[in-house]
């Protein structure tokens, strides 16, 4: 049975239908006006922005970071180089200036870059191979070795894992044979011999400004005027001075400065030096007694022979590695 509806309801029920599609279209119409001025905002941002990056100097911005070097997937950026580099940028600036101190801060800087390359390369085929070093190994190696004033632990470990890889694929490789020891020695005498050593006494004068020096040698000249060997020792000439003398003992020359080196090899032994002059005062020396320059036996330098020549091979085998790797790596250096 169909139930009558009032007109008005009809009316009411379409009006109401008409005005909800009207606010619908409405609230559509200014979403979409809304999101146009949204868009719209965005560029105009986006262009003054691209605009002031490219009318506005890199150097204004702070920009200064950049990459010099890649090695194979990692970088070394400009602030890499420079935390190697910073206590060396002090020394040279102490002691350069203008273009002297820009081409030798140069220079460093590209020796600096390619030992980091070098670095980077090691550690990646530390990595590429498995060799890493634990934390337990660090504290080890600290309590043998403790950190340099400047160095962190960081670094302490990165050196310790290039060691280990070092010692892996190189170190383990070097063989010296025993023959190869005794062939050394006998090619190379020279190398192996105690140097002549000299047993001295000396008169002493001290000399501590420049009126004392000239006293000073006016007196060493009067004493080695005096100076009569067949007739008296050296302790009798210094007391008949009011002088002492000094015992140096053994020494080489190599021991001594300058003057006094060159004093002795022309001294004969038993005689007395004229007066030799240095910083500190006036000497007059005397040679009591000579060790000649002996060989070392073989038994004594055999241990020094072969961690020399493991040193010398090591360091071949080394650059033949290194040489290897930068070989078959990807490098770019933009520095």
């Amino acid at each position: 049975m169909e139930r009558d509806v009032p007109a008005g309801q009809y009316l009411a029920t379409g009006l109401g239908a008409v005005t909800g599609q009207t606010r619908g279209i409405m609230m559509r119409s200014t979403v979409l006006s809304n999101s146009a001025s949204t868009w719209r905002n965005v560029f105009c941002v986006a262009l003054v922005c691209v605009t002031w990056w490219f009318l506005v100097p890199t150097w204004s911005l702070g920009f200064t970071d950049r990459i010099v070097a890649v090695v194979n997937k990692e970088v070394i950026t400009l602030t890499d180089l420079q935390h190697e580099i910073r206590d060396e940028y002090s020394r040279l600036k102490a002691k350069y200036h203008g273009e002297e101190f820009e081409r030798r801060y140069t220079q460093k800087q590209r020796e600096v870059l390619n030992a980091l390359i070098d670095e980077r390369l090691q550690l990646q085929e530390a990595k590429a191979i498995g060799i890493s070093v634990t934390q337990e190994e660090i504290d080890a190696a600290l309590r043998r070795t403790p950190l340099l004033p400047t160095q962190t632990e960081e670094e302490f470990g990165k050196q310790l894992l290039l060691k280990k890889l070092f010692d892996l694929e190189v170190r383990r490789n070097v063989v010296v044979e025993e023959g190869e020891l005794r062939r050394h020695y006998e090619v190379n005498p020279h190398n192996f011999r105690l140097q002549p050593q000299f047993r001295l006494k000396q008169i002493f004068l001290n000399a501590n400004s420049e009126e004392a020096r000239q006293r000073a040698l006016s007196k060493a000249q009067a004493i080695y005027a005096d100076w009569k060997p067949e007739e008296t020792s050296l302790e009798d000439l210094a007391a008949r001075h009011t002088q002492f003398v000094s015992e140096l003992g053994w020494v080489e020359e190599k021991d001594l400065v300058a003057p006094l080196a060159q004093a002795v090899k022309e001294l004969i032994p038993g005689t007395l030096s004229r007066p030799i002059e240095t910083q500190v005062g006036i000497h007059l020396l005397i040679i009591e007694e000579v060790k000649e320059s002996q060989p070392y036996p073989f038994e004594q330098v055999e241990r020094d022979i072969h961690a020399q020549l493991v040193k010398q091979r090591g360091e071949e085998a080394y650059r033949g590695w290194l040489k290897g790797l930068k070989q078959k790596a990807f490098i770019d250096v933009r520095f």
